[in-house]
């Protein structure tokens, strides 16, 4: 009978200790991400974020160390053979637990990291952008600042989200393992295939939005003429659509009243006219073309100085300074 009350005790000691390692473990499922209820600037918000993780990086590392502690308050009370297949099978089992922990705390600031970068979501509970960025003139090309994909400096959007994703993954390295006493769970965490699927929903939600920007740059193709072309190049281009009456058939009659080339107008061409623009449009074509400029210019003056798109708020006042 004491025998039987002996081992009662110990195997409700292992399972109150693994029912506080569970217990702690779900203190992970809070995401890793905060979002604000208004939009920053990239560096801005990656400031924020570096800040606020940090603490909660400290608090899974304390619980990984008291897991270790409950694991050898176990080890204490019930005096194990630690080479035994059944203490190994206890130890996988346990291990087995933490992976499982793990997993489950990365993919829930995964999930909640896809849901914010998300257009659909952001519409349907209104919420406010997340990144406030810019839209600017650069080399003759309309461009986002920062990029929305990876770029060299590492300070695109993409590369933000993907920085984000990183510090989830990291709680897999702040909980030593149980089986060796060093190491951590990273190998593991990157063969879950729950985080594959998390990881594809945050992808495509990239997609969208690099698509969404894409078509929001489109709608400026039609001004494009402004920064493709100097000012100069666009009044050559303009000069060039008139006839040049160098390249004109200039005739005389001569005494009969027949047509005759003026070679005397060739002449004068050749001594006074080298270097000299001699085409000339139509004036018809000079009051279009101010109509049209003009037209262009209220265009840009209606244009909205910022834009929405999904979880991104553009600041067009560059580009509109531009053009």
């Amino acid at each position: 009978m004491a025998y039987v009350l002996i081992v009662d005790g110990q195997v409700k000691k292992m399972k109150d200790n693994v029912k506080k390692m569970q217990e702690m473990m779900k203190n992970w499922t809070k995401p890793l991400f905060e979002r604000k209820n208004k939009p920053f600037a990239p560096d801005d918000l990656v400031q924020q974020h570096d800040a606020a993780i940090g603490p909660r990086l400290d608090d899974i590392k304390t619980d990984g160390k008291e897991i270790h502690k409950l694991m050898k308050d176990t080890v204490d009370h019930i005096r194990p053979d630690k080479k035994s297949y059944t203490w190994l099978a206890y130890v996988d089992y346990v291990n087995g637990l933490i992976i499982e922990g793990v997993t489950i705390g990365i993919e829930g600031s995964m999930n909640f990291l896809a849901d914010q970068i998300n257009i659909s979501f952001n519409k349907h509970h209104q919420l406010l952008p997340m990144f406030d960025i810019r839209v600017d003139l650069r080399d003759r090309d309309v461009c986002f600042d920062p990029t929305i994909g990876s770029n060299s400096r590492g300070n695109g959007i993409k590369d933000i989200i993907y920085k984000i994703i990183e510090d989830f993954i990291s709680i897999s390295i702040q909980t030593p393992r149980l089986d060796s006493g060093n190491g951590d769970y990273l190998v593991e965490i990157k063969d879950q295939f729950t985080l594959f699927g998390c990881m594809q929903v945050i992808s495509n939600n990239m997609i969208e939005i690099e698509q969404a920007t894409q078509d929001f740059i489109r709608q400026y193709q039609d001004k494009e003429f402004l920064w493709k072309e100097t000012l100069e190049e666009n009044f050559e281009a303009f000069l060039n659509t008139g006839e040049d009456p160098r390249e004109q058939k200039h005739v005389i009659l001569n005494d009969d009243g027949q047509e005759i080339e003026d070679e005397s107008f060739e002449w004068m061409a050749n001594k006074i006219l080298v270097g000299v623009e001699t085409r000339q449009p139509p004036l018809d074509n000079f009051d279009e073309k101010i109509i049209f400029l003009t037209q262009v210019k209220n265009e840009i003056a209606e244009m909205k100085t910022s834009v929405d798109i999904g979880w991104l708020r553009v600041n067009v006042n560059p580009l509109i300074r531009e053009l």
